[in-house]
């Protein structure tokens, strides 16, 4: 029997064919080189790997770019506060030459405390991502509860006496203004002393020669502290007389202390005054008797006031795609730039003296602004390096899986014309097996003899 189709011509044949067509077009279609498993089963499992992958360091990228807007909008705060301290500091230099008269330095204090209050109004309005960059204060546990407030242990200006130790007597709260502590030591040689909850004395006879039973005894959670801090005496006020009127004082933290003397024995009577309290301070009288104190106050604070607004801590930034731990992070560091921290809540340049006080204590403040830009600086820095890496990965990673997952157009197209060329040849020929004739393959037979 005469067979004049080919096996190519078959039908199994033909629908072969048209599939591997029907797939050249979807790849074509679709750019895509794997479009279902069976295409490449192996590879698009490593497709899906790389996809993930890219996706993770284009998320990492987004981080590191927030990161980079915390601390341009923190740097930026921190700049304004640095442009304030500088024209502070100018008005206080102007205010200590001895020519100004005490109307002249009127005038120029008016400035400054306008520029003063103005440096907390920059902090509290510095804000990005529901966060406060320079409000940062880290939670502190306080064991302050443990001391009376001063009003539940006197009575405003009324005399009382008590016995001298290391305990303390009463808590003076963040937030109270023109306290005055007075007290008559019978002889007793009995001190005031003013301490903040970080073991720091501020006002007093200095205790250094009996530093670790001070550490020991007073330093104690029952007496307000913690009971690790170390006695400092940095910041000591120790006075320059020892009679009434008191007519000595010293800022210190923000808060103006007026003090008598350190308790020279011959005298009987001593008293400190403070203008306004900036944080919670301790109150102990050491000596070796009784005594009689006076405590009188116009307004006395609360302990809720004695902790201000913060932020929810550091900030962190995601530094690479497998973030565990700290390691995975850059770190934003706690900042307060609050006048207070500064040290600069309360100063004035009313006199030469206090303009002298004033400008080292800017001095101080615009050495603190400038520490919190370096690190800031070194960690956008860190950022944009982190950045530069992380883009390059994902780049790498997209070409590799565009090698993989991508259709080669030109080799696609190759295969295309083929197929197309055998298809229509196939349709040709079945079209002209149709057609002929018995005659015509006689005569076909016939040429072959």
């Amino acid at each position: 029997m005469l067979t004049i189709n080919s096996p190519r011509l078959r039908t199994p044949n033909s629908l072969l064919n048209t599939q591997s067509i029907t797939s050249t077009y979807e790849k074509l279609a679709s750019g895509k080189r794997i479009n279902s498993a069976k295409d490449d089963a192996a590879g698009l499992q490593i497709s899906h790997r790389l996809t993930t992958q890219i996706a993770v360091k284009q998320q990492t990228l987004r981080n590191l770019q927030d990161g980079i807007s915390y601390g341009q909008v923190a740097d930026a705060g921190l700049s304004a506060l640095t442009d304030a301290l500088q024209r502070m500091r100018t008005l206080a230099l102007q205010a200590a030459n001895g020519s100004n008269t005490d109307i002249d330095r009127a005038a120029l204090n008016e400035e400054f405390s306008q520029l003063r209050e103005h440096i907390n109004t920059v902090v509290a309005d510095t804000e990005i991502f529901g966060k406060k960059p320079l409000m940062s204060k880290p939670e502190q546990e306080t064991n302050l509860d443990n001391v009376p407030v001063l009003n539940e242990v006197f009575s405003n200006n009324i005399e009382q006496g008590m016995g001298s130790g290391d305990i303390s007597l009463g808590l003076i709260p963040a937030g109270s203004t023109n306290v005055r502590i007075r007290i008559n030591d019978n002889g007793a040689n009995d001190d005031i002393n003013l301490f903040t909850q970080n073991g720091d004395h501020l006002v007093g006879q200095d205790l250094s020669s009996v530093q670790d039973r001070i550490e020991a005894n007073l330093f104690t959670p029952a007496n307000g502290y913690q009971g690790t801090e170390t006695y400092s005496n940095g910041n000591l006020f120790q006075g320059g007389g020892y009679n009434f009127p008191a007519v000595n004082s010293q800022t210190i933290n923000g808060m103006n202390f007026t003090y008598s003397g350190n308790g020279n024995p011959s005298n009987l009577n001593e008293e400190v005054i403070i203008d306004s309290v900036t944080e919670p301070l301790l109150l102990t009288v050491i000596g070796s008797g009784f005594f009689n104190i006076t405590a009188s106050w116009d307004t006395l604070g609360s302990l809720n006031s004695s902790s201000t607004e913060s932020s929810d801590g550091p900030m962190l930034v995601t530094s690479t795609d497998r973030a565990i731990g700290e390691e995975g992070y850059i770190m934003f560091e706690d900042i307060d730039a609050s006048a207070g921290s500064l040290t600069i809540d309360g100063i004035t340049i009313s006199s030469e003296n206090l303009a002298q006080n004033a400008i080292t204590r800017i001095d101080t403040a615009l050495s603190r602004i400038g520490g919190f830009r370096a690190e800031i600086g070194a960690k956008i820095n860190a950022i944009e390096s982190t950045i530069r890496n992380e883009s390059n990965q994902s780049l790498m990673l997209s070409s590799a899986n565009q090698r993989i997952e991508d259709t080669d157009f030109a080799k696609v197209m190759a295969e295309k014309i083929s197929l197309d060329i055998v298809q229509q040849a196939g349709v040709s020929v079945a079209m002209q097996a149709r057609n002929i004739t018995k005659e015509g393959i006689l005569s076909l037979l016939g040429q072959l003899e």
